[in-house]
């Protein structure tokens, strides 16, 4: 029998990858936003000591994932899809790494089911096609959490405590949140400690924690640097908000298409499996699973007591996953003993409601998957693709806000066309956020930035294509407020030159706006 199942089960989880890439591919159509901009352009140096220092400088990341990009782009180029093709691999390890933390916490069942929800989850398909670190994070939580599991349960623990480490690290090297992760682990060791759990010996896994903070000691002091930079597009909330911020982190977890009767199902699912299901609560006591609830519970706790959500949890998705399986398991288990002992007469019925219901939850997410490329996330492809089609060489470029530069940069990057930003004037292709929310709040930027565009005028230059971004739903969070600087510099436009043209370029994530000006004449 055991021969058979490893069968069944290769074929389970190689039908799992297949799907989880048939639903991917579509999003390799979606391009590219600044965020992959600024991957481009970090990893774009010609030797790995310029990369890292760029990092250092244009990124609020330690280097490893960039590191590794600009390895790939000496091979296989920075082509849209070739570009996003390391994010993609990643994913699709994702599926198999939860495949095999569900069976070592749980059973073969909660492996399965945590993998199909990894397979059709609308973040992970989404991020599978983000040419930035989240998808390897992801990966790597899973080893981590899955390196630590075994050396809890092995008597062997030796290699499994080294793969631990060096899993670890590489967490470390490639995005902050992976401190959240590790922090969590050493948290929980003591206390496994002290209940005998598994096999928990001080001295291997104390030296495994300190042998993984001796390894991110060199990159420490740029992470304490970045640590007090902060995200300047992003200010803090005071602490009566953080509860919120920490439902909404447990939210983002749930597998399925943000619906409000899908969440609501979801809830009522969970909350009534945790409070009515003795077999469920029984579950949570046993040591693996109590790793994945610490994980996860203070995971989310400390990203939103930092004021972050979204991407930023993604690292702890999987790990949810896991645990949602661990929920249906046992539900299902309930329904089917209720079913044979008083409903065996309606199995037809019942089969066919069952069926209904998961296609009720799965459609959202397939729906999205198919979709998901038929918009482009920013207008800068458009815009980009039709400024090489219409060449000047008397027009230059104006980006407002300047973080959209990144992403006009790469699709401009062959063809030398002219562009600066607002408020950083020269190279805004590299974001640098140091310092970056005092330019804005400098009383004398308007009149300099007018400034710089009648010297480009004098040079010769007799269009300015200015190049807008209409502002996001989150755009109130930047407490410098760009947009509303943008809006009037347009306005000083205006009342300064006539404007010859308005062409508007949506995108799922950057809708731009271009407008341009005939410098020639003044109004």
């Amino acid at each position: 029998m055991k021969p058979l199942r490893k069968v069944n089960d290769i074929y389970l989880s190689g039908s799992l990858l297949l799907v989880g890439l048939l639903l991917r591919l579509p999003s390799l159509r979606l391009g590219l936003w600044r965020d992959e901009g600024s991957t481009y352009f970090d990893a774009l140096p010609t030797d790995l000591s310029e990369v890292i220092k760029t990092v250092t400088l244009c990124e609020l990341n330690p280097p490893g994932f960039y590191l590794l990009m600009h390895q790939w782009m000496q091979w296989f180029g920075a082509g849209e899809v070739v570009f996003k093709l390391p994010a993609l691999i990643f994913a699709l390890l994702t599926i198999a790494a939860v495949y095999i933390l569900g069976r070592v916490v749980g059973s073969p069942r909660i492996g399965f089911v945590a993998a199909a929800l990894t397979t059709i989850a609308p973040e992970a398909i989404y991020y599978s096609q983000e040419a930035r670190p989240y998808s390897l994070t992801a990966l790597l939580s899973c080893l981590v959490v899955l390196l630590y599991c075994k050396a809890l349960t092995s008597k062997h623990q030796k290699w499994y405590l080294f793969g631990f480490v060096l899993c670890a690290s590489l967490l470390l090297y490639v995005q902050y949140t992976g401190l959240l992760l590790v922090g969590s682990l050493a948290v929980i060791t003591p206390y496994l400690l002290w209940r005998r759990k598994g096999y928990v010996k001080i001295i291997p896994f104390a030296l495994s924690f300190a042998a993984v903070f001796l390894l991110f000691t060199p990159w420490l002091p740029v992470f304490l640097t970045h640590l007090h930079t902060g995200s300047p597009w992003h200010e803090k909330i005071p602490l009566w908000m953080v509860p919120k911020r920490f439902i909404v982190n447990l939210i983002y977890f749930l597998p399925v298409w943000k619906h409000p009767i899908h969440l609501l199902f979801f809830v009522v699912l969970a909350g009534w499996l945790l409070f009515q299901t003795a077999k469920f609560l029984r579950l949570w006591r046993d040591t693996p699973m109590a790793i994945l609830v610490t994980i996860m519970g203070l995971g989310a706790i400390l990203v939103a007591a930092l004021s972050y959500s979204g991407r930023y949890v993604f690292f702890l998705a999987p790990i949810a996953w896991i645990l949602y399986s661990s929920c249906v398991i046992a539900l299902w288990r309930y329904f089917d003993q209720i079913w044979k002992q008083y409903l065996y007469r309606f199995s037809l019925w019942g089969t066919v409601l069952l069926m209904s219901a998961c296609l009720w939850l799965v459609y959202p997410n397939l729906s999205y998957a198919l979709s998901v490329g038929n918009v482009a996330k920013s207008g800068l492809r458009s815009l980009a693709a039709d400024a090489i089609r219409n060449p000047s060489q008397q027009i230059f470029y104006v980006l407002a806000p300047d973080h959209l530069a990144p992403a006009f940069g790469y699709y401009e990057s062959q063809d030398g066309v002219p562009f600066y930003g607002f408020a950083r004037w020269d190279r805004p292709e590299l974001f640098r956020p140091q310092g970056y929310a005092d330019i804005w709040q400098d009383p004398a930027l308007l009149t300099m930035t007018m400034q710089r565009i009648q010297d480009k005028a004098k040079q010769g230059y007799s269009k300015l294509g200015f190049i807008r971004e209409s502002p996001p739903e989150y755009a109130n969070e930047y407490p410098y407020q760009p947009h509303k600087k943008t809006d009037q510099l347009l306005s000083r436009l205006r009342q300064t030159y006539p404007l010859v043209g308005k062409t508007d370029y949506p995108g799922k994530a950057e809708f731009v706006t271009l407008y341009l000006f005939d410098l020639r004449y003044r109004n």
